[in-house]
């Protein structure tokens, strides 16, 4: 167990170190989520009074930075399992593998780093959403929504890895990413209600995981709860996804890493 853990924390370490020196992917990656905090939030200002009809009584803006910070730890942690093509590419994979290093714990490492790198990108947008005039009643909540960004990266760096183990190539890994990615996060309420989807889509939007850790962070920032799910049940729903991808990348990782690149 010693063994596992301290394997783990070694390809931990070195992925925050490999992060560390890409300081320009990071400008790169927060780009995005900051244009739809800035640009797309007083775009959509106008439809204040949809989400004030849903008992919402604050800004447009207020509602959908809760969304936008899980836009930036999705896209953080599902990109980030191209790590591990650059090192079944470049030999790195290769030398692990020959070492006694546990195959389980190089996909729990690479697991670990990138979900504390999608938390650390998403704490930037929440200082940009504070300084465009985000209000946060209970600033203590930081620390709380900081660890449930963690906690559901994890899950999303599990299906990073499951996709960089299996894929053949850097265009099968971002056909497949990008297939994924925006689709789940416009399948939540992240810009608008539960309540203002098209019962159908409202449906859907339940089987997943984004819509519950959406909901959980906006009541943490805003003190607003929404379309009657419990924070309880929201936790349990991020927990059981997280667990059920990090045993799967874990499972998949080890069966496929072995195979002819």
């Amino acid at each position: 167990m010693n063994t596992l853990m301290y394997d783990t924390y070694t390809i931990f370490w070195r992925e925050l170190k490999r992060y560390k020196k890409s300081r320009s992917g990071v400008l790169i990656r927060l780009i995005q989520p900051a244009i739809w905090i800035i640009v797309i939030g007083n775009t959509f200002s106008g439809t204040q009074p949809l989400i004030q009809s849903v008992g919402f009584e604050g800004e447009y803006i207020e509602f959908m930075a809760p969304g936008v910070i899980i836009l930036t730890a999705i896209f953080t942690s599902i990109f980030g399992g191209v790590n591990t093509l650059w090192d079944r590419r470049y030999g790195f994979m290769n030398k692990a593998l020959t070492s006694p290093i546990s195959r389980s714990a190089i996909a729990l490492g690479k697991m670990s780093a990138i979900s504390l790198i999608a938390a650390m990108q998403a704490s930037l947008i929440l200082g940009i959403a504070l300084a465009i005039g985000v209000t946060f009643p209970n600033p203590i909540m930081i620390a709380p929504i900081m660890a449930i960004v963690i906690l559901f990266s994890l899950g999303f760096s599990g299906i990073s890895v499951i996709v960089a183990a299996t894929a053949k190539s850097q265009e099968t890994f971002w056909g497949v990413i990008n297939f994924l990615g925006m689709p789940l996060f416009m399948l939540s309420p992240a810009l608008f209600p539960l309540e203002l989807l098209p019962n159908w889509l409202a449906m859907i939007a339940k089987l997943n995981p984004v819509t519950y850790t959406v909901l959980l962070v906006r009541e943490l920032m805003t003190g607003v709860s929404e379309g009657g799910i419990s924070i309880a049940l929201s936790l349990g729903v991020i927990s059981v996804f997280v667990l059920v991808m990090v045993g799967l990348a874990s499972y998949v990782f080890t069966r496929e890493v072995n195979k002819p690149f």
